[in-house]
Order: structure tokens, then sequence, then C-alpha cells
């Protein structure tokens, strides 16, 4: 009997059932270079709905049963316009077409986004998941040798790319001019670091931002209303805020200041984003989610510690300026003879 494959974006209750087939996958080993097992909510935040994924499809049975997913991110080192695949099937259903099924879902949002590329790193060892990316079209890219594993066993990398077609993208990308809030913004245009994406990749990202706002974490929810209770000199933060291709927990616009609660994001993700606000004037404070649910008041303490410290900081910045300028002598006439 031919099962029929159903492929559809992933929704939120889907994460238990996914750790549990990613989990199988990685405890069968070979295939993947995740060696970790995931929780739901990690799996979740990592690669299904988290603010760094661009899509995810999943696939599905007859019955309902969860066969497969895919997953499309942005990851450090890759340029903001190509994203990073990953494909991860149930343990002995790889020859039912799931791949196939779901690259063509990926593809397709893909290119509404704005992407140009797709990039995939496999294990050298993998030949099934070398043989399908090449399947789907994807050239070879680079190598990165001798990656070590958990037990110290040296294993290649190997880094396949996928061109997207030109002729069925979206519109050509648009320069950014970016709204914080109601207020004005300065226009970042830094190409290469997420500040020049498409028109259709923009409503995308507020689109989620949107989504984020109404499904808050609770710790996002904790430290929001504790926030309430501290002084902040009059500022104020917008949750979930869209700036370049990043959604930061919480923005200070008057400040040009950013708090984000840390989870499971990736480490090296979240050093590159913290440079690229910082090259356009915002300070990142970070806080553990663990310390704000244990307790919330003493982080949003911290926060207005911060606040008032940078306040004072750019004042005293204003007042040495002004007084530079006030002692300025005024240009002398020539002297007439």
């Amino acid at each position: 009997m031919t099962t029929t494959i159903t492929v559809r974006p992933v929704a939120a209750d889907d994460a238990a059932e996914l750790a549990e087939l990613l989990n199988a996958v990685i405890a069968a080993g070979g295939t993947t270079a995740l060696q970790d097992p995931y929780t739901p909510e990690a799996l979740n935040a990592a690669y299904l709905t988290g603010p760094n994924v661009h899509c995810c499809f999943v696939a599905e049975d007859d019955d309902g049963t969860l066969l497969g997913f895919q997953t499309l991110g942005r990851y450090p080192g890759l340029p903001e316009d190509v994203g990073d695949i990953g494909t991860f099937a149930r343990v002995g259903g790889t020859q039912r077409g799931i791949g196939s099924a779901l690259f063509a879902a990926t593809t397709k949002r893909a290119q509404e986004l704005g992407l140009t590329a797709i990039n995939a790193t496999i294990r050298g060892d993998n030949s099934g998941g070398l043989a399908f990316y090449a399947k789907q079209g994807f050239v070879d890219h680079g190598v990165t040798e001798d990656v070590p594993l958990k037990d110290g066993t040296p294993v290649d990398r190997v880094h396949k790319r996928f061109v997207l077609p030109v002729e069925v993208q979206s519109q050509p990308k648009r320069k950014l001019s970016l709204r914080f809030g109601e207020g004005d913004a300065p226009t970042l245009q830094k190409k290469g670091r997420g500040w020049e994406i498409s028109e259709s990749r923009l409503d995308a990202l507020h689109e989620r931002a949107r989504e984020m706002r109404r499904n808050p974490t609770p710790a996002q929810e904790a430290l929001a209303d504790a926030l309430t209770r501290v002084e902040t000199g009059g500022y104020s933060f917008k949750r979930q805020t869209v700036i370049g291709s990043a959604i930061v927990d919480f923005a200070c616009k008057q400040l040009m200041l950013v708090v984000e609660i840390d989870g499971d994001a990736d480490a090296a993700f979240t050093a590159a984003r913290d440079k690229s606000l910082s090259e356009v004037g915002y300070r990142v404070e970070r806080i553990a989610a663990a310390d704000v649910l244990a307790d919330p008041d003493a982080a949003a303490q911290r926060i207005s510690d911060a606040m008032r410290a940078l306040h004072t900081e750019r004042r005293a910045k204003r007042s040495s300026s002004s007084r530079t300028a006030t002692r300025r002598p005024a240009p002398r006439r020539p002297r007439e003879y």
C-alpha cells in the first residue's frame, strides 16, 4: 500500500514528536553532525519556530504520523541571503521520498523570502546525505576537514550550495530603512550584516515578531511585567522588535539599548548578531532566562541600572561636546597694516 505524504508548515505542538524523531536519528549515528539529544523546547527554538529560523516544514502520513522535517535558517558566517538547510527523516523512512517532498516546499518559501541560495553541510561519511543533496541540485562548495566528533574521531564536513532560480525569485532587493516603533530611525544599509534585505523578507520578519509578541515565553512575560515596577527614567521598551534581520526581545530606541533573554541560542550566532547591533550603535544587555524566572524584579533592576549608566554616559559626552564648542576661540580677523 502506498503511503501519501503530506507536507505542511511546522506547528508548535509538533515539537515533542519531532524531538523524539531527531533524537532517534542522533542515537543511530553516522548521518548527522548533531550528537546531543534535544528537548522539545530546545528543538523548537533552534530549528522549528525560533527567531533564527526562516521556515520549517514537516512531512506526515495518512495517519498524521510525522515522517520527517526540513528546516532552513540563518547560520554564522553565511551571507544574509543564503539559508542553511537541515533535513531529518524518521529512522527507516529515508527511502520514501520524504526529503524531496520537503525540499519542494522549502525552496518555494526561500524564494518568497528573497533568498538567493541554500547551503547544506553534510558529514563526509554520510553517503546517503551527500547523494540526496546532489540529487536535489546542490553542488560542491567547500570542505572543512577533520572536524572531531565527541569521541575525537575526525570527520570532514562537506559544504554544498543550491542556487535558487533567478526567474522565480521575488522582487529585487531594496535598501532597507527601518522604523523603530513609531519614531524615526537611522537607515541601516550594512550589506552582508543583515541590514539590506528584501521587502518580502522584512514583511516575514515583522509577521514573526507579531506572532512572538502574541505568544511570549514565560521569561519574556515576567520581565515585561517587572519592568513596569522599576525606574526607567521615562524611557520605554518595545517588545519583539525587528532590527535589520534580527528580532530582539526588548529594544529602547531612545537609548539604543537592546535587552536579550538568553536561552538555547547558538553562541557563535549570538556573538555575530551582537557585533552587528553594536556596529550600528546598539548596546546589548543579556540576561539568562533562568535568572529572570528566579527573580524578575532583580532582573528588571539590573536593566534599570544599565539604563541609568547609559543615560549618564551619553549625557556626559553631550556635555563634553558642548564645553568644547563653547571654549573654541573665535577666528581672528586678519591684521591690517
